[in-house]
């Protein structure tokens, strides 16, 4: 069995350093919680800046948390009907932001620090299938949208 070792990643700029004069802003706390194709509550707006996501899997499969970048302009339902039928996800998301995997039932030992960028759109996804020729957790409506501001 293969157990999923929690990752943190710091994306961004946007953390201060007290050691440059600056005051450290404490980072808001998020939870994401997934069942088996779907996400629990997620705020629609989200303050921009320093942001720490922790992941709960409570589902019966293994699930991930990935948070996506949109490019401006683009749509939830553009990036759903991309990853549906195969297309460049390059072409909708200007950066992948992070990731963290879920075994069924337990929570990744790491967190995701981002530093949210005020006005742009993003969207927490799980990418996994449960075989090949099924279909994405994300297509099943295992996904959510906020917007950092």
């Amino acid at each position: 069995m293969l157990r999923f070792i929690g990752l943190a990643v710091v994306i961004g700029s946007g953390a201060v350093s007290a050691a440059r004069g600056q005051t450290a802003q404490a980072p808001a706390a998020i939870e994401v919680v997934a069942t088996d194709y779907a996400f629990g509550v997620l705020p629609a707006v989200i303050a921009a800046g320093p942001t720490i996501f922790s992941f709960s899997n409570r589902g019966t499969v293994q699930h991930e948390m990935a948070i996506v970048r949109l490019r401006d302009g683009v749509t939830v339902d553009a990036l759903l009907k991309l990853i549906k039928d195969g297309g460049r996800r390059r072409d909708v998301v200007e950066r992948s932001v992070g990731i963290l995997i879920a075994g069924p039932g337990t929570s990744p030992d790491g967190k995701l620090v981002v530093d949210l960028i005020r006005g742009a759109n993003y969207v927490v996804l799980c990418n996994l299938k449960d075989t090949p020729d099924s279909p994405g957790h994300a297509t099943l409506g295992m996904y959510k949208a906020f917007r950092a501001q």
